[in-house]
């Protein structure tokens, strides 16, 4: 066997090659093993928050809002249960696959999916986005079902905002709607723009949702949640000290009983439809109020608008539908009506004639017509009303005498007398807009014209005009509503609609006596109950029973000017003409006669005469007002009270307004 001689270079190299070897080894494992000992032992506190962070989720608990409730305790706005999918952007991946995929379980519109993709560009990536909510439980049950198979996406129990009288309450309380761009722009204040990007968040945007929003809105909280390797929930842990605060109750004057009344006569035809066809829908408004109080008790418009589609999300079509109507479903005309008062206004006239120094006692013939500059003004009787006095002249409605007082009085004591009595005014009931309709004066005809100086005149056939509630003048159903609680209370009596709110219930303002000689105002008191129960123009909307006497005055305010048949030249009755050219109604009404506490307006759009359609109408909800005799109930305390629940007969009493838009 042959030996081969020791290689001792060959031998110093391996050596060299494994003790290199062997230090690398001992240098890679001391490494790691520092490494060990640094992320368990030295960092453990910092990767065991990291890796908390990645097992526990911290989010935002949007508050609910405060309810919102009648002058008895019965909710006008409350939240309920809805079952939605929210989306986390960075744990999704592609927002679009994701959104294919829930879309094969639940119906998901175009239109939602692109409106989720938007909110994900425009937000932070770990801030949930709603892509699907007010679902069914059916529906909530499938998603829950194949959740774990859908990264990114995740189930909630949220709330909402819930109106549980739909159309009747729609212009009392308003309505919420999601934050916009513009309010998330406008907003400073970094906290509150996280709970405006919060799923269900809702801001107020119409109506005391809106004029209250803060105090209903509350204090958002934030939960701690535990997820597993798939993000899905396992457990959820309050933080103590933390929880969401639900917003303040508000409490209102409003009657909703007498409201969801006052809704259904309103919307009542004032024709007949012929067999077989459908009635026409009425556009109409009416405010009742406490005279005492100023207390509104029924601000009620027809046709309204249901404010659950606009918490939901109200769709093109259906707001095109909406604001194309041409009976406004959308205009709160008890606010932003603005009408001729016709007739009414009369008794503004009677009074300023009376400050002016003209008897109640003053005498005019009515022919049916006067002569006047060059041409006939003709009253409402072709035939005329003979004799008439002050008095007569308000039961009977005789535009000829109202016509004599006109050449005799300047315009602008009659539009003191009617800034007294409350037109031409704006009231703070935290509604929204509110016009302040028109009391024309020589100052604010120079105003109104001021382009065109040849107009600003004041002539003496405006006086005329202006007399009997026509030309210049327009008011709203609030203001007449409260131009008659003070003339039957004598008193400076002005609207309010919130009973109660963070202070507890809140006392009604004091009412200070009119500066308006009151023996005046008795005459005109005495007239208006001769319309109602003297076989005046308003005698069958007399009430029945004796202790409920009301007393009243029609009005018919024209649209456009006489129109005569171009044949025989005799007037063309209204319910001839298209329905934009007939008269507009009116009626205003205090009750009981003797002890005056309830003031109401009814305003009927095209509704052809005061008489005819608003006095009814206003007969009804009063009828209905003095039954109940809510001023003498007693009113819900919060303090003390508990609060009303929907009964049965409540939902089915919703489920009667037909005051919606057909």
């Amino acid at each position: 066997m042959r030996v081969e001689p020791f290689d001792t270079q060959r031998h110093m190299i391996f050596s060299r090659r494994a003790t290199l070897f062997t230090a690398g080894s001992v240098l890679l494992f001391a490494g790691l093993g520092g490494r060990l000992y640094q992320l368990q032992v030295r960092d453990y506190q910092q990767y065991r928050g990291l890796a908390d962070d990645n097992r526990f989720n911290q989010r935002v608990i949007v508050p609910m809002r405060g309810e919102i409730y009648d002058r008895f305790g019965v909710p006008l706005a409350t939240n309920r249960q809805n079952f939605r999918v929210l989306l986390i952007p960075e744990e999704a991946g592609s927002i679009s696959d994701a959104l294919e995929h829930l879309g094969r379980i639940i119906t998901i519109s175009d239109s939602q999916k692109q409106k989720a993709v938007r909110e994900a560009r425009r937000g932070r990536a770990f801030t949930p986005i709603e892509v699907a909510s007010n679902l069914t439980w059916d529906e909530f049950t499938k998603v829950n079902f194949e959740l774990p198979n859908f990264p990114g996406l995740r189930s909630e129990v949220g709330n909402t905002r819930n109106y549980p009288w739909n159309e009747a309450m729609a212009f009392v309380v308003g309505y919420v709607g999601a934050p916009s761009e513009n309010d998330l722009q406008q907003e400073e204040n970094e906290a509150t723009r996280l709970l405006y990007r919060q799923p269900g968040f809702r801001l107020g945007r119409a109506g005391l949702e809106r004029k209250h929003d803060e105090k209903l809105r509350g204090s958002a909280g934030s939960l701690t949640v535990q997820v597993n390797a798939h993000g899905r929930v396992i457990e959820e842990y309050p933080n103590d000290g933390d929880r969401p605060v639900q917003g303040q109750p508000l409490g209102l004057t409003i009657d909703s009983e007498l409201q969801i009344e006052a809704m259904r006569v309103l919307a009542e035809p004032i024709i007949e439809p012929e067999d077989g066809q459908e009635p026409e829908p009425v556009s109409a408004s009416a405010v009742v109020m406490d005279i005492e109080t100023g207390d509104i008790l029924v601000m009620a418009s027809v046709p309204a608008f249901d404010p659950n589609e606009f918490n939901v999300g109200v769709t093109s079509s259906r707001w095109r539908a909406l604001n194309d109507s041409p009976y406004n479903p959308l205009l709160n005309k008890t606010l932003n009506g603005v009408y001729p008062p016709g007739s009414t206004f009369k008794l503004v006239t009677a009074i300023a004639a009376q400050e002016a120094g003209i008897k109640p006692s003053y005498r005019v013939n009515c022919s049916g017509k006067i002569w006047f500059g060059n041409r006939f003004f003709e009253c409402w009787k072709p035939g005329g009303h003979g004799t008439m006095d002050m008095r007569g002249s308000i039961k009977h409605s005789c535009d000829t005498y109202y016509w004599n007082l006109a050449q005799q009085l300047d315009i602008d004591l009659i539009a003191d007398v009617s800034k007294r009595l409350g037109l031409g005014q704006t009231y703070d009931l935290g509604l929204g807009t509110q016009q302040k309709g028109i009391v024309p004066s020589r100052e604010w005809k120079q105003r109104y014209f001021r382009s065109t100086p040849e107009q600003q005149t004041w002539f003496p056939g405006d006086t005329l005009s202006a007399a009997i509630g026509q030309g210049y003048v327009a008011s709203t159903p609030l203001q007449l509503a409260v131009m008659t609680a003070r003339i039957a209370s004598g008193k400076d009596v002005s609207p309010r609609i919130v009973r109660v709110d963070e202070r507890g219930v809140v006392p009604p303002p004091p009412c200070m006596s009119l500066t308006i000689n009151d023996e005046h105002m008795q005459i005109i008191r005495d007239g208006m109950d001769a319309v109602v129960n003297q076989w005046g123009t308003a005698s069958r909307s007399r009430l029945e029973n004796p202790e409920w006497r009301m007393a009243g005055k029609t009005g018919t305010s024209q649209v456009v000017s006489l129109q005569r048949d171009p044949v025989t030249g005799k007037r063309i009755r209204n319910e001839d003409l298209p329905r934009e050219m007939r008269d507009h109604a009116l009626f205003v009404s205090y009750a009981p006669y003797e002890n005056p506490r309830y003031a109401c307006s009814v305003v009927v759009e095209h509704g052809m005469g005061g008489s005819r359609t608003a006095g009814p109408k206003a007969r009804d909800i009063m009828r209905a007002v003095l039954q109940k005799d809510p001023a003498m109930q007693r009113a819900y305390d919060p303090s003390r009270d508990k609060p009303v629940k929907l009964s049965d007969l409540q939902r089915a009493a919703q489920q009667s307004v037909s005051g919606g838009m057909p």
